[in-house]
């Protein structure tokens, strides 16, 4: 297996900085997507997918619990669509994002930025989830 990719000790920031898309981690590791897919299949037991996949939803799940709406984790994380989001959250936790939101939301008001004021900044957010 190759030595770079044993070097690498921060998977979940490569990750992100790769927008978790698995050919761009490779593109980023020097490697070809195939040798990361082995990697990824020797080390993790998934395919570079399938767990690019579980962290998006792990990052997204922690983003909802601090109070971001859909459409905001959506945005950040780089989910096609709501209904994506909604779909992909089932099949990694079995329910939908709406379950991990806080209890109590305060009154509707539209949400005219990304991040919420005073939010944790998404790579602080990575660095939390394990």
């Amino acid at each position: 297996m190759s030595v770079r990719l044993s070097k690498i000790s921060d998977w979940e920031r490569l990750a992100l900085e790769a927008q978790f898309q698995p050919a761009v981690m490779a593109a980023l590791c020097p490697i070809s997507l195939r040798q990361l897919e082995r990697f990824f299949e020797k080390h993790f037991n998934q395919t570079p997918s399938e767990w690019t996949r579980d962290l998006k939803c792990r990052i997204a799940q922690k983003l909802i619990s601090l109070g971001w709406s859909n459409k905001a984790v959506v945005t950040e994380l780089n989910f096609a669509n709501e209904s994506h989001l909604c779909h992909e959250f089932k099949r990694v936790f079995g329910r939908s994002p709406q379950a991990f939101g806080p209890v109590y939301r305060g009154p509707k008001t539209p949400v005219a930025f990304v991040s919420p004021p005073g939010a944790v900044p998404v790579l602080e957010v990575c660095s939390q989830v394990a």
